[in-house]
């Protein structure tokens, strides 16, 4: 009995707890609810108000709509409103009637377009109709009649649709400088090179006919009545190449990459400066030339800036030489302007235009087609081709070749109490530091196996903190800098070298990286013949590397005279490991190298603790097998075998990569790059013997670098001043006045007067300048015709002059002069000398601050460039002497999978180890930056584009500044 009741007690008890536990879930739902709604209420005060816009209809897509042959079209309609753009359609031309008003030419191309009627069609014939026209610009000058073709008159609404490029138009150009009000504004004649897109602000490109450039609003353009079948046609001579080949390649455009506050040597008047550049604005730069205070805007992709020059000069020179081979560049110029070939925002596919993905296109030629009208198995240029956003199945697989994960090595540390000592041999214990005892791992974790330690402390100092790296020795020292570790390292002699430590925080010892898919899985492709083993993987598919004759030597073939004989060699006697620079032999082989280029020796260049933090372009001499120096030296670093851990793995667009399995601290050495050494002819035979014999050339170019560098700084070291002086005075003479503002450049005060036009033509300050002669234009020799024909006529009505007439214009001259009218002819002289005065000060305002200029340099217009004055190092070695191939496609090390990026992690260095022959440098390569475990190691390639005829290479390294093309 009593158990039953101890039971029925508990049950009951056990059933109300169930019911409290009921009513306390319900309490605290309710504490929640409540709790809830507060937070809701709080947040509801600083929610964004959303609101819902009307459904856009973007509508069909439609084809493109074929018009005739040679005709610029677009795709059809596409209602989006966008920034003050129409919509997207056909570009119909619509033929022009009596009274229409239209826009047209008054005296020359050059010259700013006036507002005119229609009076009547004078012949209509399909692209070449001609109008007579009148002017009414104002009411002074109204009345003025001319004949004019459709290509000479424009309308005078602007474009209900969007206007391709390649379509001919006149566009209003503003001038930056308020005191040039009076061509600010006006209509002058162009070309569209752009169309709007985000990247250029919805605005359009117009090169203008007289070579200026600049962006203007779809408002302020107007399209003319006809154009040529091929638009370039109808350019003016000096532009006519320049924008023929840009049509040509569009939208693929080579452009100098420039940031603001850079220099670069620039064209201006047939003589190179260095001018500044103070903005960028999309394709345009704006550079300042220091020499006489003005700016100018200039388009990335004109010759007038060096670094498009000289691609230029090189790619006409290398196609009047036997076709060659492509081949890696040893040494990318440090700090210069980068070309970089791309779409820029002006792609044909749907996604790179404006908003509501409609495309224009360009069909104002085909140069796929033979002279019978049969089509060419060529590649069109499209961005389709083009490297961009790989598919998604691609960049999977590119996603897939860097997932790995990081593991992190164990370091047992003990606190070790420091008592005050003298360091020796003994402070390293018994077992010593000989690092092949741990030989596969990372060099910065040899210390850290014989008892040292890695601690980052946080250092105050006054009212900053901050982090910094100690080294604590087996003995308890703590060492706070990399002097403080290499003298504990003499003062011990230990085996431990100083490249083994690091004091950069960004650099983690301890990790190590691993992929987390091995496919294919090798253990060393090196086969033993490096220091540490090589591993190989591929997480992508099954393939394995193509059979490779290792080898970490570099192979001479018969016709390399390389000569090792160490007796040619300068040495040292150093016994202090060459710590101190100015008594070692080799290391002022180094620093005297710099001043060929720096004008001063450079007592700190080189490598600092075997650290390399900046390339050094005259070339690294290091200590050699006839030096006293021990392995520790300071100034052994290449010569060392491989110490890293690398791994060669498959990429899934560029073939194998190397990437690093540890971190690499700033300027550590990682390889070098060898393989067998060929000649010139050799080489090139090798190439186009073997599909793709020539990816893995390297140019020993060594001498060819140091040449062109020098070559630039003495063209810099001109003495400006004298030079500008003897100018001056001899400008003076010319001009029979006192002026002294004659550096190479137009005054704002000089552009107007023909006078000044007169003398700068002068022969002997051409040759001064370095201008070639060039005539008048056609508007400069009307206006000088106007200005002696009035001139002459007060004269003679004054008495003073002689009364004889001018002798009169030629024939195209006359056919462009407006024509008057039997309404509007002067009834006596006094009217007709008051309408020319009007009219001459029309034509001063057009012409005015809007001298012609050109989108290449006047080297490329007229004269050839100049050949070096100098005689070649390398013609010294020899007549026939050319420049030497490293070839590693069959036999090389690892240096050869190195990949190329466009904003690459290593650079390459040129070091003379076993030889002083400059023809023959080592090629090593060194961080740039700290380099994290798992990245890829990449080098940039410097090829030149366009220097092997019908081969073209795109880009595909991902870098955010992508130059687009290797050649």
């Amino acid at each position: 009995m009593q158990i039953t009741d101890g039971m029925k007690h508990l049950e009951e008890r056990f059933v109300a707890l169930e019911e409290g536990f009921e009513k306390q879930k319900e309490e605290y739902e309710n504490i929640e609810s409540q709790l809830d709604n507060l937070r809701k209420d709080f947040y509801n005060s600083f929610r964004p108000e959303i609101m819902w816009q009307k459904a856009l209809d973007i509508g069909p897509s439609g084809t493109v709509v074929h018009q005739e042959l040679f005709e610029v079209i677009a795709e059809p309609a596409v209602p989006v409103p966008a920034h003050n753009l129409p919509p997207v359609g056909p570009l119909v031309r619509t033929e022009l009637k009596p009274n229409e008003l239209v826009y047209s030419m008054r005296h020359s191309l050059f010259a700013r377009w006036a507002q005119a009627q229609i009076i009547e069609v004078v012949k209509r014939e399909p692209k070449n109709t001609s109008y007579k026209i009148r002017y009414n610009r104002n009411a002074k000058s109204s009345g003025q009649t001319a004949i004019m073709t459709g290509r000479q008159l424009a309308y005078y609404a602007s474009c209900p649709t969007r206007i391709p490029v390649g379509t001919r138009v006149i566009a209003k150009y503003r001038d930056d400088d308020p005191k040039n009000t009076t061509i600010s504004g006006a209509f002058y004649v162009g070309i569209v090179a752009e169309i709007p897109t985000a990247a250029n602000k919805y605005r359009y490109l117009i090169f203008f006919d007289d070579g200026y450039a600049q962006y203007v609003l779809h408002g302020d353009i107007r399209v003319m009545t006809e154009a040529s079948s091929c638009p370039w046609e109808d350019v003016s001579s000096d532009s006519k190449e320049f924008i023929k080949d840009y049509l040509q390649m569009y939208p693929e455009r080579p452009m100098v990459r420039l940031q603001k506050s850079n220099y670069v040597k620039t064209e201006c008047n047939g003589r190179w400066w260095k001018a500044l550049v103070k903005e960028v604005d999309g394709s345009l730069v704006k550079m300042f030339f220091p020499m006489d205070g003005r700016s100018e805007w200039i388009y990335r992709g004109s010759t007038r800036l060096s670094p498009l020059f000289n691609k230029k000069m090189n790619s006409q020179a290398q196609t009047k030489q036997p076709q060659k081979t492509i081949r890696r560049r040893t040494v990318a110029v440090p700090g210069t302007a980068v070309v970089e070939y791309g779409t820029f925002g002006q792609g044909l596919d749907a996604e790179a235009t404006a908003p509501g993905k409609e495309a224009l296109v360009l069909i104002g030629y085909d140069n796929n087609k033979t002279e019978t009208g049969e089509r060419r198995a060529v590649a069109r240029k499209s961005t389709m081709s083009r490297a961009g956003t790989p598919p998604r199945e691609v960049q999977q697989r590119i996603e897939q070749e860097s997932k790995g994960f990081t593991k992190k090595h164990t370091l047992h540390e003990k606190t070790i109490k420091f008592m005050r000592h003298i360091c020796s041999n003994k402070c390293l214990g018994p077992k010593g530091d000989n690092m092949t005892d741990h030989k596969g791992l990372s060099p910065l974790l040899y210390p850290m196996m014989f008892g040292w330690y890695r601690h980052i402390v946080k250092q105050r100092r006054r009212t900053m903190g901050r982090n910094e790296v100690y080294y604590v020795a087996p003995c308890g020292r703590r060492l706070r800098s990399v002097e403080e570790v290499f003298r504990y390292l003499l003062d011990t002699e230990s085996n431990l070298e100083i490249d083994c430590f690091s004091f950069e925080l960004a650099v983690d010892t301890s990790h190590e990286w691993e992929p987390f898919k091995k496919i294919v899985n090798i253990d060393d492709v090196s086969l033993g013949e490096e220091n540490v083993q090589i591993s190989c993987v591929n997480s992508l598919d099954e393939t394995a590397p193509q059979t490779l004759v290792y080898s970490n030597v570099r192979l001479p073939t018969e016709h390399v005279p390389l000569n090792l004989d160490p007796e040619f060699l300068v040495c040292c006697d150093c016994i202090d490991d060459c710590q101190d620079k100015s008594k070692c032999p080799c290391w002022q082989l180094t620093i005297q190298g710099t001043r060929i280029l720096d004008r001063s020796e450079n007592p700190n260049t080189g490598y600092h603790y075997r650290r390399l933090s900046e390339q050094v372009q005259s070339g690294i001499y290091e200590c050699n097998s006839r030096c006293k120096c021990s392995n520790m030296c300071l100034n052994r670093v290449v010569q060392h075998p491989l110490r890293l851990k690398l791994q060669l793995f498959k990429t899934a667009r560029r073939g194998w990569g190397v990437r690093t399995l540890h971190d690499i601290p700033r300027g550590g050495f990682i390889c070098v790059y060898v393989g067998k050494m060929l000649n010139e002819t050799i080489a090139n035979e090798e190439g186009k013997m073997i599909v793709g014999g020539d990816d893995y050339y390297a140019e020993l170019d060594y001498i060819e670098v140091m040449e062109n560098a020098k070559e630039g700084y003495e063209e810099e070291v001109e003495n400006i001043e004298e030079e500008n002086s003897k100018l001056s005075v001899e400008g003076s003479a010319i001009a029979g006045s006192d002026s002294t503002d004659s550096d190479g450049f137009y005054s704002e005060n000089e552009v107007d007067d023909t006078k000044d036009d007169r003398d700068f033509s002068h022969p002997t300050y051409m040759k001064k300048v370095g201008l070639t002669k060039r005539e008048k234009s056609a508007r400069l020799q009307e206006r000088s015709s106007r200005n002696n024909f009035l001139k002459k006529g007060k004269e003679s009505k004054d008495g003073s002059g002689s009364g004889s007439a001018p002798a009169s214009d030629d024939e195209a001259s006359k056919s462009s002069q407006p024509e008057k009218t039997k309404e509007t002819e002067p009834k006596d002289d006094s009217k007709s000398e008051e309408a020319a005065d009007d009219f001459d000060d029309e034509d001063e305002a057009d012409e005015k601050q809007r001298r012609p200029q050109t989108f290449a340099p006047s080297q490329l217009l007229a004269t050839p460039p100049k050949q070096r004055a100098n005689k070649s190092v390398r013609e010294y070695f020899g007549k026939d002497e050319a420049v030497y191939i490293m070839d590693a496609k069959h036999t090389g090390n690892i240096g050869r999978f190195l990949n190329h990026s466009c904003e690459p992690n290593v650079f390459v260095q040129n070091v003379f180890v076993d030889t002083h022959d400059l023809r023959f440098p080592w090629v090593a390569f060194f961080a740039i930056s700290n380099i994290r475990a798992g990245t890829e190691l990449t080098w940039d390639y410097s090829y030149e584009v366009g220097s092997v005829p019908g081969k073209t290479k795109y880009c595909y390294c991902g870098a955010r500044k992508c130059r687009g093309r290797l050649l």
